[in-house]
């Protein structure tokens, strides 16, 4: 068994590339330490269950190996839902760039098992930094080929046509742009032919929180261009030209973005804790990866009718939460999306004819999926609240 929220280094090799025994030993830091973690072939896994534990395809090419190295003495954290892992990553940073020097790795990484976002990324290219943030946009079924999010799910033809237009969008940004993009908490070195970037703090702790940032901003979206593959513009210089005689005056600064329109969220008290009532508007994956690292600023807006009391109790205890579920497609169960044979099969009747299901929700975590008569169909965080969730929805 994986322990959830145990350190992962994560590696990926070059296409065809030989491995030799001892050498793989040597760069795990011998045969001791390498008694000490659990490795892991996902190629031997059934392929649903690598995409639930960490997705790498469209990223990784045929032909390409992978090995996850788990290191599960300890979680993480007390809590997994807290965004803060406090513990020094440093030397396992090292550990990762010593590997790759060593070994033929096209791409490393260093995660929480379970968790969606990466603490630091090696790599022996800036496309490569940019082709495994840009997963998020391929796999998700409610973002279109222009990154625009849908009110449902695209249809298969338009999915497979954003999944053959992913190598494309690689084409639009060349290196020196992407580097460019890299702001605010983010480091970047490189070290000979790599290019190291992480999310640590100087004390090596990571906030996964920004992870998401480091993700978007290598990924880039709203630079995609018109049609996939097109150059974008304007192009970024890799270094500043020398300055010039006179300074022009800088433009002015824009208006800042209006904040996403959309319905309020509702709030209520369950046993003593605060709930959040989404409206399917207002509900989506990145809303359930923010929940999931309980990033409570990316979930709240300025309009939501909530008092200065009540923010500031969420921010320090957390509250639950409960949203309605359009597609059962959208959940899974044993590494697998969920279908209406299984949820009819698997579910558990409870009063009222309601009827519930244990169920695992991407980039959060587990959830219980409810169907109520009349109301449809809802995911929750209050897995042992049955009787309230219902009274919520039925509201």
């Amino acid at each position: 068994m994986l322990a959830l929220d145990s350190l992962v280094t994560d590696l990926i090799f070059k296409q065809a590339a030989q491995l030799d025994q001892q050498t793989l030993i040597d760069a795990l830091g011998g045969v001791e330490a390498a008694k000490q973690k659990k490795l892991l072939d996902p190629d031997m896994l059934d392929p649903r269950m690598e995409m639930e534990l960490s997705p790498s395809m469209p990223f990784r090419r045929r032909g390409e190996r992978r090995l996850m190295i788990i290191d599960d003495s300890q979680p993480l954290r007390e809590d997994p839902q807290n965004p803060l892992v406090d513990v020094d990553l440093r030397p396992a940073k090292e550990a990762l760039i010593a590997m790759c020097e060593a070994l033929p790795v096209r791409l490393g990484r260093l995660f929480a098992l379970g968790a969606w976002g990466d603490a630091v990324l090696v790599a022996r290219s800036a496309r490569d930094l940019r082709a495994i943030s840009l997963l998020a946009w391929a796999l998700d079924p409610t973002v279109d080929v222009d990154g625009k999010r849908r009110a449902s799910q695209l249809g298969k033809a338009e999915f497979e046509t954003k999944i053959m237009a992913y190598e494309k969008r690689l084409e639009e940004l060349d290196d020196a742009e992407i580097l460019a993009g890299l702001t605010g908490g983010i480091t970047f070195e490189r070290r000979g032919e790599l290019l190291v970037v992480d999310v640590l703090g100087p004390d090596g702790t990571w906030d996964q929180r920004n992870s998401m940032v480091l993700e978007a901003q290598l990924a880039a979206v709203d630079r995609f261009s018109m049609l996939p593959g097109a150059p974008s513009r304007p192009r970024v210089e890799a270094r500043p030209a020398a300055r010039a005689a006179a300074t022009p005056a800088a433009p002015p600064a824009p208006p800042p973005a209006p904040e996403p329109v959309g319905p309020p969220l509702a709030t209520a008290e369950v046993g003593g804790s605060l709930v959040i009532i989404f409206p399917a508007a207002r509900f989506d994956l990145d809303v359930a990866a923010a929940l999931g690292k309980r990033d409570w600023d990316q979930v709240i807006r300025a309009g939501d009718q909530l008092s200065g009391s009540m923010r500031d109790r969420i921010q320090r205890d957390g509250a639950g939460w409960v949203a309605p579920l359009e597609f059962l497609s959208e959940v899974f169960v044993d590494g697998k999306p969920l279908s209406k044979p299984t949820f009819e099969a698997g579910a558990r009747a409870v009063a009222g004819g309601v009827r519930e299901l244990e169920v695992h929700f991407p980039r959060f975590g587990s959830v219980m999926l409810l169907e109520v008569p009349g109301k449809g169909r809802f995911v929750s965080s209050l897995k042992d609240q049955t009787d309230a969730v219902v009274a919520l929805v039925a509201r």
